[in-house]
């Protein structure tokens, strides 16, 4: 009986050794209320490009102010995360190793790289309808890249940006709007209070 008993505690430390060392190589400081806040700000984007400057794809071209919304909206969205992800941390006690962070790193910048490039070659050449499948595309793929370091939702999230990509190349181009505001905007609160909901903030 002690030897039965024995066994199964050898068992359970191996399992609790199993998941320490697997949470160990996973970037779980993913701060889901600031993704909720990320996507209310793309919404914002979406509500100034509606109500005040006009799409960047519209025809006739509205002034570069409908681009620059969104030039705020990233740099704006950018500073939350990161802020996000540092106060997750300090609550949490969670430490943000320097290996991790160069595995994120390395799984979201290339994704990222090719969508700054195909931004700067689109708005270059006046092909500014393509910029939704561009931006929700190259996002995605550095989301569901970044996700396989990181927790499960992240990599859903990744997938669902990658349809609403395929969906927006296949819409017309006077949809562009409505499929940011479902990519960047809704999918981020759907997915970001799960997260704030199952994952401690």
């Amino acid at each position: 009986m002690l030897e039965l008993r024995s066994v199964e505690t050898a068992s359970e430390d191996l399992q609790y050794i199993r998941r320490t060392l697997e949470a160990a190589g996973q970037f779980t400081a993913v701060p889901g209320k600031y993704l909720a806040a990320a996507g209310a700000m793309a919404l914002a984007g979406v509500a100034a490009n509606n109500l005040v400057t006009g799409a960047p794809w519209a025809s006739p071209p509205p002034s570069g102010a409908a681009l620059d919304v969104w030039g705020i909206v990233l740099g704006i969205s950018v500073a939350i995360i990161l802020y996000g992800i540092r106060r997750k941390t300090q609550l949490l006690g969670i430490p943000l190793r320097a290996p991790l962070v160069r595995k994120l790193l390395w799984s979201l910048c290339p994704a990222l790289f090719v969508g700054a490039l195909l931004t700067s070659l689109a708005v270059g050449r006046g092909q500014f309808s393509w910029l939704p499948v561009i931006w929700l595309g190259c996002y995605g793929a550095a989301i569901t890249s970044g996700g396989q370091v990181s927790i499960a939702p992240l990599r859903c999230l990744g997938v669902c940006l990658l349809v609403s990509a395929a969906a927006a190349a296949a819409a017309p181009a006077e949809m562009g709007l409505t499929w940011l505001a479902i990519g960047f905007g809704w999918l981020h609160l759907v997915f970001g209070a799960y997260i704030a909901w199952r994952y401690h903030g």
